[in-house]
């Protein structure tokens, strides 16, 4: 029997119905695989042994029809289940006991997943390493070396890991993709308002995103399926198989490609000739209000963040982390008018950018990052006056969706030459989530690029 660590979703159902693996068995053999991982990864905040042994007892008793049904899942540890303590990744006095379980997880439950562990995260969901001053650094398990990105740090490692067959992060600025990309899996920033984020911690409420991370396009879209609360009639795998042929990609000549690494721009062009192998029309597109943009996300950001934690922040702010502490104050040196004027902008803009892009083109291609994944150590700046251009430079490609509202998939395209993965980005038309799955499935058919495990 191969090793169930490599086992896309439906590869690991397929056992299952056949009996070939028990569901318990597949369970402890996840939770054998994290004990063996979480002293050099540190992906896990919690392992919830206990939660997945009475998840098993209760299916048992259930029938589930559902794809993800009996497998192992891990969490982002900002998802409310109710009793169970929250970290958000911070010191104890930011913990936080719900009264009642996340929309999302409680649809992953009812899809009869079982959750085996809560997953490290920059503290409060501030970062794009995957640095925490409380709980550790999370590492790359392609190389223990170097960073996983953040913030949804853990969610990334553990898919990557082979741990679980999917988890689910947070994406207010590029959470879910910054990760996904420096450890080769696949994660998607549906659109803003898509999926429920009632009962998860907010960082920037007008801005946050909860998606899926796994290791292939259709594991990210069943786990969509999963996540509605009204399934869409059609379904996000509707369209995986479907031929791309006459699908318009952009390729902006501005903002996305500026200040590109080599080695990422050569990759960056292979994936742009897959493509077009594909049957996809190759459009150069210009993107428009870039620097204002990002200039308005951030006062969006900045705001709403520092407007959230303001009690605490000033009651108990000795146990927030450097990093955070330093980002939340600089929230309230942004004026009450620049907020409400960034807010008031936002529909605007998000129509100008509609206009001049998706006029030509059906989804936009760009990197995730620009440089090849650093290492932990070139990253760890804590409250350096260069955090906030280091964190700048890692969100400069994902930053503009979530300001925009629109959905984008991050998804491994190669290698650069230190070993570790690089991502490419698409970025679609709002709720086209469809087409941009559609497209990322393709491009893993053509190129074998698909259900990546790190061999750490």
């Amino acid at each position: 029997m191969t090793n169930p660590r490599h086992w896309s979703i439906l590869t690991a159902q397929e056992a299952l119905q056949k009996k070939t693996i028990s569901r318990q068995e597949l369970i402890y053999d996840s939770l054998s695989a994290i004990r063996h991982a979480q002293p050099k990864v540190n992906c896990c905040i919690k392992v919830t042994e206990q939660h997945a042994q009475s998840r098993l007892s209760e299916l048992a008793r259930t029938s589930f029809s559902s794809p993800l049904a009996g497998l192992p899942v891990a969490h982002k540890d900002m998802f409310y289940r109710q009793g169970a303590v929250c970290t958000f990744g911070t010191a104890p006095p930011g913990h936080h006991i719900p009264d009642e379980t996340s929309q999302v997880l409680r649809q992953l439950d009812k899809a009869g997943s079982i959750q085996i562990a809560t997953l490290n995260m920059a503290e409060f969901a501030f970062g794009a390493t995957g640095h925490n001053e409380h709980f550790g650094a999370c590492h790359n398990p392609w190389h223990l070396d170097y960073m996983t990105g953040g913030s949804s740090s853990g969610s990334a490692a553990a898919v990557a890991a082979g741990l679980v067959v999917g988890a689910l992060g947070s994406d207010t600025g590029g959470s879910i993709r910054i990760p996904a990309a420096a450890c080769g899996v696949v994660g998607l920033k549906p659109t803003n308002g898509l999926v429920p984020t009632r009962g998860v911690m907010p960082m920037a409420r007008s801005l946050d995103c909860v998606g899926p991370l796994a290791r292939s396009a259709r594991d990210v879209a069943i786990m969509m399926d999963c996540l509605m609360e009204e399934p869409t009639t059609t379904g996000y795998q509707s369209r995986l198989g479907h031929s791309l042929q006459g699908l318009k990609i952009g390729i902006p000549n501005n903002y996305y490609y500026d200040d590109i690494d080599n080695e990422i721009a050569q990759l960056m062009q292979e994936s742009l000739a897959h493509f077009e192998r594909l049957g996809c029309e190759l459009v150069e597109v210009t993107v428009p209000d870039h620097d204002i943009l990002t200039s308005l996300a951030y006062i969006v950001l900045g705001s709403e963040a520092a407007a959230y934690h303001a009690e605490y922040l000033e009651e108990v702010h000795s146990y927030y982390g450097t990093q955070t502490r330093a980002r939340l104050l600089n929230g309230y040196l942004l004026p009450a008018s620049a907020y409400v004027n960034a807010k008031q902008l936002r529909a605007f803009h998000t129509k100008r950018f509609l206009d001049a892009v998706y006029q030509h083109c059906d989804l936009l291609h760009a990197p995730v990052l620009r440089q090849p994944v650093p290492t932990l150590k070139a990253v760890d700046m804590q409250a350096n006056p260069q955090m906030s251009q280091m964190i700048t430079a890692l969100s400069h490609c994902t930053r503009l969706t979530n300001y925009l509202g629109l959905p984008a998939i991050a998804q491994p395209c190669g290698f650069s030459r230190s070993g570790l993965p690089v991502g490419l980005q698409l970025i679609g038309k709002p709720f086209d989530e469809r087409t941009l799955l559609s497209a990322a499935n393709a491009f893993e058919q053509a190129t074998n690029i698909t259900n990546l495990v790190a061999p750490f």
